[in-house]
């Protein structure tokens, strides 16, 4: 979770050390009081749009409901109420030199960020859960992997993610500071410095280190199980053989869609979660703008996780093709007709050799 109050207490300390004029009582407006709220305006427009779709794709096509995409739905519904919720609050820390949104948005906001990230990585947790079944019990899988079952997971997922988020509702308020004139800040304030490193310590382990160690585990079992011979059917019927090939291309592909997902989740909110611990554990540590710049790029780096995700569904996604393909064929009109006239001359060639052969073995018949 990205605390409000530190990066804009980091901002404008950092702000002081910088070498500016004082222009009175007004503020110097940096670069990263445009570029940084530019960046974000890119980040929801992609992330709104991608997310919405992913969503609206699986609840129109009815061969999308599976449970793979019931969580990846969820994903999706986590990252969408995150950019509308979150991101544009953060936006304003940069441009702005204080909190202007009254205590309860201090309080509502940061509880909602950490809820939806917490989801988030709870989600991924059980996509990875999930895959690790099916590779290693992939018969009993069939009985147990419904999208009911999904559903009813997606909702605990919520329902542990607002309780596992509570304590922020303690410690996030409104506090009183000084930056070329009196300003309020949003921020965290502990009883002490070891109440302080405990919660950040938390934070880190609940919506980071766990999730990550727990789905490097399940990923262990299934390159495991992968490496391990496949049964052969009993008969050797080619279309039984081929059947359980194909089976076994597809979900390696889906696995290996999800592990790129869980991989840019690890690598953008890794260097976030790692400079919040050192900021609050170091005991020489000193904000300045060199850690000020570094953690605007690592805010940058976690806030953008919420939008490339539609993009590896789309890229690495097949089915997700298919559909979109199916919901918008205007955008896709000049492909399909491609594909269709591709595979009417794939039928004919067909249909022209089976009649060869058919004439040949007629022939050898007479």
């Amino acid at each position: 979770m990205i605390n409000l109050s530190k990066t804009s207490v980091i901002m404008h300390t950092d702000c002081r050390m910088l070498d500016v004029e004082d222009d009175g009582d007004k503020h110097p407006f940096l670069t990263d009081a445009w570029l940084v709220p530019l960046f974000f305006s890119l980040i929801m427009l992609v992330g709104l749009v991608g997310n919405s779709l992913v969503i609206y794709v699986i609840s129109k096509h009815r061969q999308m409901r599976t449970a793979t995409n019931f969580y990846i739905a969820n994903l999706a519904a986590t990252d969408i109420i995150f950019l509308v919720c979150c991101v544009p609050f953060t936006a304003t820390l940069y441009p702005l030199p204080g909190w202007i949104f009254g205590n309860f948005m201090c309080k509502f906001v940061a509880f909602l960020q950490q809820v939806t990230v917490q989801a988030t990585c709870i989600t991924l947790t059980a996509m990875s859960g999930d895959r690790c079944y099916v590779t290693v019990y992939p018969l009993k899988s069939l009985r147990h992997r419904t999208p009911r079952v999904a559903m009813i997971v997606s909702v605990c997922i919520w329902i542990g993610s607002f309780i596992l988020s509570t304590p922020i509702l303690m410690y996030q308020r409104i506090e009183e500071g000084y930056w070329y004139g009196p300003r309020q800040y949003c921020m965290e304030r502990f009883p002490s410095k070891m109440h302080e490193r405990a919660f950040i310590l938390y934070q880190f382990i609940a919506a980071y280190l766990l999730p990550v160690l727990t789905i490097s585990f399940c990923y262990s079992l299934m390159v495991k199980r992968v490496g391990q011979p496949t049964v052969e059917p009993m008969d050797n019927n080619y279309q039984v053989n081929l059947l359980s090939e194909r089976t076994i291309s597809i979900r390696s592909k889906v696995s290996k869609m999800v592990v790129v997902i869980v991989l840019l989740f690890a690598i953008c909110w890794g260097p976030i979660q790692i400079f919040v611990l050192f900021q609050s554990f170091h005991p020489k540590y000193q904000p300045n703008y060199v850690t000020y710049k570094i953690k605007t790029w690592a805010n940058c780096m976690s806030y953008a996780n919420s939008s490339v995700n539609p993009i590896v569904y789309g890229f690495m996604g097949a089915s997700f093709q298919k559909s979109f393909r199916k919901t918008f064929p205007f955008l896709f009109k000049h492909k399909v007709r491609d594909s269709s006239m591709a595979s009417r001359t794939a039928n004919a060639e067909i249909k022209f050799v089976a009649g060869e052969e058919g004439n040949n073995n007629n022939n050898g018949v007479d």
